[in-house]
């Protein structure tokens, strides 16, 4: 039985382009802030729900004209609004990341493909190596089946052992792969 190859190869990942690499960065940027906005909110909706029922409320705006101090929960309103409205910003600038790093996974895969291009090749070629040998010796059995029927031989006692997975033997499976291998110009 063959062995794995014992040098481990590693295909990078989109990130192998700078491009790709940036949009990730922003997007996990985007991502902590969304989840610091969240817990933020939680917390000012809890010191909202905590505070007493006011029994007069005195406007922000008016407040500051009379000189008075304004009332904690009008602060923590204007806290909440705020937050929300950073949360939808932050939605917003995640949307647009996903849709740039949609649009920017095909570039970097060709990157990726640019710099993985030796070791695929080298792997297809091996490929096409071992199906040309089974082709090879899937004709020396097939030719002594043939052997054994022309002389009339009764061979089913040796147990049949014929490759189907190959495909029909003049044209199956594996002439099919090896000339798409040739036309994909890693041929024969």
């Amino acid at each position: 039985m063959a062995k794995k190859s014992t040098e481990a190869f590693v295909v990078p990942s989109l990130e192998f382009s700078p491009e790709y690499a940036a949009l990730v960065t922003k997007r996990s940027v985007l991502l902590e802030r969304q989840s610091t906005l969240r817990n933020e909110r939680r917390e000012v909706e809890k010191q909202i729900k905590a505070l007493p029922a006011p029994t007069h409320r005195t406007p922000q705006r008016v407040a500051e004209l009379l000189g008075d101090d304004p009332e904690t929960d009008t602060l923590l309103h204007k806290r909440l609004a705020d937050i929300r409205t950073s949360e939808h910003d932050v939605e917003d600038a995640l949307e647009i990341v996903r849709r740039r790093l949609a649009d920017a996974r095909g570039p970097a895969s060709v990157a990726v493909c640019a710099a993985v291009r030796p070791e695929y090749t080298r792997r297809v070629k091996a490929m096409v190596a071992a199906v040309t040998a089974l082709r090879v010796a899937r004709e020396d059995y097939e030719s002594l089946l043939d052997d054994f029927i022309a002389n009339d031989i009764a061979w089913t006692h040796l147990v049949p052992m014929q490759p189907t997975f190959c495909g029909d033997r003049h044209d199956g499976h594996l002439d099919r792969y090896l000339r798409a291998a040739k036309e994909a110009g890693y041929g024969v």
